[in-house]
C-alpha cells in the first residue's frame, strides 16, 4: 500500500512538473539486476525537459528471479520453488552532455552521453513454495543510484538508449549494491531535435561571433602594424632630409672656411713681405723686425690654442647629443656609442624599427662634420659557439657599417669589424652581463675632436 501511494505521488509530481518542460519523454526498456541469483524485468520511464542538458527522471522497475531448487536429498520433500521480485520507484536529475563526441561521422554525431543520480524506495518480496507448505516476506527501503548512458537518436521523436547504474538499497541493516543494465527505446513530445538544433545553432552563432572577433582583431593588428611601418618610414625619410640638409650646410661652411682661410694667409704672405725686404748680408735685424717675429710667434701660439678649444667644444657637444640618442662614453679612443642587443632581432643582424630610427638621427647629426671617422666594432657574449658568435658580431657591424653609408656618410671614413666574445664589459655569468656584452659599438674620432682611431 505504501508503495502504490509513493508512486501515485511521483506521479503527480511528475505531472505538476511536465506542465513547465519544454520537452517529455516516455521510456521502456529491458532491465537486468545483479543479486539474488539475477534478476530480469523492464522499466518505465518517463522524464520532463527544462533545457537541452537538464532533464527530471521517474524510473520503475519491476524484476524478478525464479530458481527451481533441488533439495529431495534434504528434505525428502520434492522440489523446492523460490521466487522473488524487485520493484524501485526512482526519480532524480538527469544531465546530457551535447557536443562532447565530437565527430564529423553523421552516426556517432547522434550520440548523446548523459549521467544521472536517482532517489527513491525499493520493495522486495520472497517466497519459497514447496509441496508441503509456503514460505514469503517482504521489505521496503530507500534506494540511491549513480549511472551513465547515452542516447542514440533516430529522429527528432524516436531514440534508443543504453544505461549502465549502480544502485544502493538499504534493506535491514546490511544493506545491498546492485548493478543495473539496461536497453530500451524512448518517445519524445515536444521537438526534442529541435531544441537540440536550436542549442547548435547557439553554439555556432558564439563560435562565429568568437572567430569573427578574432578576425576583426587580427584585422586590426595588421592596420596597426602597417601604420606603424609608414610612420617609421616617414621618420626615417625625415631623418634623412635632415642629415641631407645638414650636410649641404656643412659642406657651404667648410668652402666658407676654406675661402677665409685662404684669404687670411694671403694677406699674411703680404704683411711678411711689407715687413722683410731684401736686405744685405751684412746687415743685422733691427729691434722692429725681432718685436714683430714675436707678435707672429704668439699669434700663431694663440691660434693652436683656440683650435683646441673648439675640438674640446665640439667634442663636448656631440657626447651631449649622442647621449641623447644612444649611450656614448668619451674613452681615450673617441666617443664610443653604445647600441646594445635589443636594437637587433634575437640571434640575427637585422635591425629593429627603433634602432634605425636612433641611427637616422645619429647620422643626422654627424653629417654635419665631414672630417669626422668611425669604426664599428661588433661584439657578443661568451654563450654558443666561438664560430657563430664571430659571424653574427661581424654581421651586425657590417649591417651598421651599409646602414651608415646608405644614409649619406663616406664609405672610406667608415671601418667595421666583428670581435666575437672579446673585451666584455661586463661579468658573463650573469644575465643582465651577457645582455650587456651582446653590444655593436661606434667609436666617433678624427682631428676635429681631437683624436684618432688607434691613438
Amino acid at each position: 500500500m505504501k508503495i502504490r501511494v509513493c508512486f501515485m505521488l511521483t506521479f503527480l509530481a511528475a505531472l505538476s512538473l511536465t506542465a513547465s518542460a519544454q520537452v517529455v519523454e516516455l521510456n521502456g526498456s529491458y532491465t537486468h539486476m545483479s543479486g539474488d541469483g539475477g534478476l530480469d524485468g523492464f522499466n518505465l520511464g518517463a522524464a520532463a525537459w527544462f533545457t537541452h542538458r537538464i532533464s527530471l527522471a521517474f524510473d520503475y522497475d519491476s524484476a524478478w528471479d525464479t530458481s527451481h531448487l533441488g533439495v529431495f536429498e534434504l528434505t525428502q520433500t520434492g522440489l523446492v520453488v523460490s521466487k522473488s521480485h524487485l520493484q524501485n520507484f526512482l526519480a532524480g536529475p538527469r544531465l546530457y552532455f551535447p557536443g562532447v563526441l565530437k565527430s564529423k561521422d553523421k552516426h556517432f554525431s547522434r550520440l548523446l552521453p548523459f549521467g544521472e543520480v536517482q532517489l527513491g524506495l525499493s520493495h522486495l518480496s520472497s517466497s519459497l513454495e514447496s509441496t508441503t507448505q509456503n514460505q514469503s516476506a517482504s521489505d521496503n527501503a530507500f534506494t540511491w543510484m549513480l549511472g551513465a548512458g547515452a542516447d542514440y537518436r533516430f529522429s527528432e521523436h524516436w531514440a534508443s538508449r543504453l544505461r549502465l547504474d549502480f544502485l544502493r538499497t538499504h534493506f535491514a541493516e546490511t544493506g545491498q549494491s546492485r548493478v543495473r543494465f539496461g536497453f530500451g527505446i524512448m518517445y519524445s513530445f515536444g521537438g526534442m531535435g529541435k531544441a537540440e538544433e536550436a542549442a547548435d545553432a547557439k553554439r555556432k552563432a558564439e563560435t562565429q561571433r568568437v572567430a569573427a572577433q578574432a578576425r576583426q582583431e587580427e584585422i586590426e593588428q595588421a592596420e596597426a602594424r602597417k601604420r606603424a611601418v609608414i610612420e617609421q618610414a616617414e621618420r626615417e625619410k625625415l631623418a634623412v632630409e635632415q642629415a641631407a640638409q645638414a650636410k649641404h650646410k656643412a659642406d657651404m661652411d667648410l668652402a666658407a672656411a676654406e675661402a677665409r682661410n685662404k684669404i687670411a694667409a694671403q694677406q699674411l704672405a703680404a704683411q711678411e713681405a711689407s715687413d722683410n725686404p731684401p736686405k744685405d748680408d751684412t746687415q743685422k735685424p733691427d729691434a722692429a723686425a725681432v718685436a714683430a717675429a714675436q707678435g707672429r710667434a704668439q699669434g700663431q701660439q694663440e691660434a693652436m690654442d683656440q683650435a683646441t678649444r673648439e675640438k674640446e667644444a665640439l667634442r663636448a657637444r656631440l657626447l651631449e647629443q649622442f647621449n641623447r640618442i644612444l649611450p656614448t662614453t668619451d674613452t681615450p679612443r673617441g666617443l664610443v656609442v653604445d647600441m646594445n642587443d635589443i636594437m637587433f632581432d634575437t640571434g640575427k643582424a637585422d635591425i629593429r624599427p627603433e634602432g634605425r630610427e636612433d641611427l637616422a638621427r645619429f647620422v643626422g647629426i654627424v653629417l654635419n662634420y665631414p672630417l669626422l671617422r668611425f669604426a664599428v666594432e661588433g661584439y657578443t657574449d661568451n654563450s654558443g659557439a666561438p664560430e657563430l658568435n664571430q659571424a653574427v658580431s661581424t654581421q651586425r657591424a657590417n649591417t651598421v657599417r651599409d646602414y651608415l653609408v646608405g644614409h649619406g656618410l663616406d664609405a672610406s671614413s667608415i671601418s667595421a669589424q666583428g670581435l666575437g666574445m672579446n673585451n666584455p664589459i661586463a661579468d658573463n655569468n650573469t644575465a643582465e652581463g651577457r645582455q650587456k656584452n651582446r653590444r655593436v659599438e661606434i667609436i666617433v674620432s678624427g682631428e676635429a675632436i681631437g683624436t684618432k682611431i688607434g691613438r
